[in-house]
């Protein structure tokens, strides 16, 4: 990584944790995840049982983030995640790939907190689900 991608992703990693993100946490954001065919994305966010929520591709300051659509593209199709965000640590763009012909320039707070919401709506389906689990399980036993 160059001195220009590393002033970028420290920009990345104070929006991250703006929205809410540990990026301590290796559960939550993963830096330079080896994907199947070798590449490497450079962050992934994952929900809190470690699935892949959404690809982050950090380029240099002075590079036009939508020149990695395609290789982002890519890392998400891999990690079977329906979202990406392309930054330079200047502009963001954010794109939900199965359903959207290009990536958009969005606030990040307003899309990084769509990828939390859809956090929270999995985590409360598992403790719904888990709830089901458990009343069934106690009737079938009482």
């Amino acid at each position: 990584m160059n001195k220009n991608e590393a002033f970028s992703r420290v920009i990345i990693d104070g929006l991250l944790a703006d929205q809410g993100w540990n990026t301590a946490d290796t559960n939550a954001v993963r830096y330079e995840v080896m994907l199947p065919d070798g590449t490497r994305a450079d962050y992934v966010l994952c929900d809190r049982h470690g699935h892949s929520l959404a690809v982050i591709e950090a380029k240099r300051y002075v590079i036009n983030p939508a020149d990695a659509a395609e290789q982002a593209k890519a890392y998400a199709r891999q990690l079977g995640t329906p979202y990406v965000f392309l930054t330079n640590g200047a502009e963001v763009l954010f794109w939900e790939w199965e359903r959207e012909a290009y990536p958009m320039q969005k606030a990040f707070s307003e899309r990084a907190a769509t990828v939390r919401s859809i956090q929270s709506q999995q985590s409360a389906t598992t403790a719904k689900a888990q709830a089901t689990f458990d009343a069934l399980l106690a009737q079938s036993f009482s």
